[in-house]
């Protein structure tokens, strides 16, 4: 008989990751970026995780980065990054975490916020 080795939740010995999220950011006005992601569709969502940092590689280097705010509602897709500096350059990432505690990372993107007017 042969031991057949599945990924997911058919093998209780590998995690179950969550669906990983599309992120999307864009400059809202010179000092606050609008981040808006794919909602994960699983059934044992726990939360996402939003981080900002101003330098790329946030999810090989969490302690480069802020962790903004944790959203427990797998619906609420949107998150206004306000009061930056203008003419800055952000990095964000998402991590989406099921209620085992598996994650995923999203894709990273960079906002560059147009300068302040004068």
């Amino acid at each position: 008989m042969a031991l057949i080795a599945a990924c997911g939740p058919d093998n209780p010995f590998e995690p179950n990751n969550p669906s990983p999220a599309a992120l999307t950011g864009v400059a809202r006005d010179s000092a606050t970026a609008k981040l808006s992601w794919t909602m994960c569709p699983d059934t044992d969502f726990a939360s996402y995780t939003l981080y900002r940092s101003a330098t790329p590689g946030i999810k090989n280097n969490t302690g480069s980065a802020t962790a903004l705010t944790v959203i427990n509602k797998n619906a609420t897709t949107t998150w206004f990054d306000e009061n930056l500096e203008p003419g800055a350059v952000w990095y964000y990432a998402l991590k989406t975490t099921n209620e085992g505690s598996a994650f995923s990372w999203s894709n990273e993107v960079s906002v560059k916020l147009p300068s302040a007017a004068l």
